[in-house]
């Protein structure tokens, strides 16, 4: 089940609970979900939309470090071992969820253990892509981008007529930080897959990748003309 949300990993039950935990939540476009260094415990359990973790760097930039979607627990491991938060969650896009309280998740995921197991593997996946992308760091940019762009294309776009679209208010510079590279080299490889047609560009920043199998290809190391 590699790259399903933490919901979908779960037998039907044991969802059902984790859903009738804690309150309806939700937040605004760009809106703060949590702040690193913060010492508050509770989670938030996606509903709709999709969030971005973002961390600073030793440089005191921003780094983004995962988009998570629905189906998704967030800021989990502050409310598991009562650390302060590790990273910034801010809502990509309108989001909805269930503000769940430390204690309630505590108690929860001690009755019902396969939800740690769950979020062990949720995490694993996301350790995996990171090695992934660390081993590409040889490859020219614009295969790193293509590969940046076909995960979050499968893992948070939507099919259309057209191709995939995805709709994330992702900058180049957020983008260039999951690659590893510097935003100026990822808005010339950006610019690059655009201009041979790879991926396209509205003015709301959504992405149209027509033809995905292309994109793979570029991901690969298919270099473009």
């Amino acid at each position: 089940m590699s790259g399903a949300s933490l919901l979908e990993r779960l037998s039907d039950r044991v969802a059902g609970a984790l859903l009738e935990l804690g309150g309806p939540v939700g937040y605004g476009s760009g809106e703060v979900v949590f702040s690193e260094g913060g010492d508050d415990g509770h989670a938030v359990l996606v509903l709709t939309g999709a969030v971005k973790v973002r961390a600073t760097d030793e440089a005191g930039d921003a780094a983004l470090l995962a988009v998570l979607s629905a189906g998704n627990l967030v800021g989990e491991m502050a409310a598991l071992d009562g650390q302060p938060r590790s990273a910034t969650v801010v809502a990509c896009g309108p989001v909805t969820g269930r503000l769940i309280p430390q204690h309630q998740l505590l108690d929860f995921v001690d009755f019902h253990r396969e939800v740690l197991v769950e979020l062990f593997r949720v995490r694993a996946d996301q350790v995996r892509w990171a090695n992934e992308l660390r081993r590409a760091m040889p490859h020219h940019a614009a295969t790193r981008i293509a590969r940046v762009l076909g995960h979050l294309v499968r893992h948070h776009g939507s099919r259309t007529t057209g191709g995939w679209t995805l709709d994330l208010p992702l900058t180049n510079v957020e983008l260039a930080s999951i690659a590893g590279m510097k935003s100026r080299t990822a808005e010339k490889a950006f610019s690059r897959l655009r201009d041979a047609g790879v991926v396209l560009t509205s003015t709301r920043r959504a992405v149209l990748v027509p033809d995905l199998p292309r994109l793979d290809l570029i991901a690969s190391g298919q270099q473009l003309p």
